[in-house]
């Protein structure tokens, strides 16, 4: 079981054939992921109605890039691995990277109220061992990968988060800036880097790689939230695809050398009824990533997968 998470391919696992160019075409890593909340409370307001819903937003969701060829990752809160247990051991089998979500208020009953980014490192490490430890529990695998809760985090997070065996995650939201939140990303990298565990906003040498979710950090759509890569976020023609080729010639003009799109959503949306519209704007944007396979060399990966990728660079960023 652990070796059916943790595992990871040395070549794009697609699914499909992609036409070999006479120019060689810059790898693109195509990383889908979703945070699997647990139901919804008082302390977590944004989580499913109920169980049953989660499954199927979850399986349902899977089970659509799995048969597009792209493998996603999904941040599992505790309570969402001990409940769905035996779907996402299955999920795990086809390839589903398996990471954790730490979201201290769905931690117990009322001792955390706030975000993990508000919390000093001590309080962080007993949440991360309670997390790391339920989880392990419930799957029987030791997780790599992971998310904070409203990408909440401050400087001691990702220094903490290595710590207790994370290699890889998606914590931060560039451009991003909810200070009453503990989730402050203004000025953050944009593109997947190692760590500095001491400063949350810059690269560094720490080996923990770091996907940031697709943002545009210059354009907010609301006071303090930019335009990002969230699938439920909006219509597909007017907020995912200028955001994706805007994130796209940035990277080309800076010649970044380890290229990712990084795209995100709840288990709370109807990914198993293909008549949604979060199923619609999935399809559309699985379709639009096909279409640049002429431009790009296609990597649909996970994160342990981009990592595993990001080890080979020559020179790593």
């Amino acid at each position: 079981m652990v070796s059916a998470i943790l595992a990871v391919s040395s070549a794009p696992r697609s699914g499909r054939a992609k036409p070999e160019c006479a120019v060689s075409r810059q790898p693109l890593h195509i990383v889908f992921t979703m945070t699997c909340e647990a139901v919804s409370s008082s302390r977590v307001p944004y989580g499913p109605k109920a169980w049953e819903q989660s499954a199927r937003a979850i399986e349902g969701f899977s089970n659509h890039l799995l048969a597009a060829g792209y493998p996603p990752t999904l941040f599992v809160d505790p309570w969402s691995a001990e409940e769905h247990s035996p779907l996402l051991e299955e999920l795990a089998e086809r390839g589903v990277d398996l990471g954790v979500y730490v979201h201290p208020p769905a931690l117990s009953n009322g001792m955390y109220k706030r975000n993990l980014g508000q919390y000093g490192a001590e309080e962080q490490h007993a949440m991360f061992e309670v997390s790391v430890e339920r989880v392990r529990s419930a799957l029987e695998v030791a997780p790599r990968s992971f998310r904070a809760g409203n990408y909440s985090a401050n400087d001691d997070t990702f220094r903490l988060a290595f710590e207790h065996g994370f290699r890889q995650g998606s914590v931060s939201h560039p451009g991003r800036h909810l200070p009453q939140e503990g989730a402050e990303w203004s000025g953050a990298e944009t593109d997947a880097h190692y760590v500095d565990p001491q400063d949350r906003l810059r690269a560094g040498t720490m080996p923990f790689l770091e996907v940031p979710v697709t943002t545009d950090p210059d354009r907010l759509h609301r006071r303090g939230m930019p335009f990002d890569l969230t699938i439920e976020g909006g219509v597909f023609e007017q907020w995912h695809r200028p955001l994706a080729e805007a994130r796209l010639g940035r990277m080309e003009e800076r010649g970044v050398a380890f290229r990712t799109l990084c795209i995100t959503t709840l288990n709370r949306f109807a990914y198993h009824d293909k008549d949604s519209k979060e199923s619609g704007t999935l399809g559309k944007l699985v379709a639009y990533l096909d279409g640049l396979a002429g431009e790009y060399e296609l990597v649909p990966a996970t994160l342990a997968d981009a990592h595993e990728r990001y080890l080979r660079l020559p020179q790593r960023p």
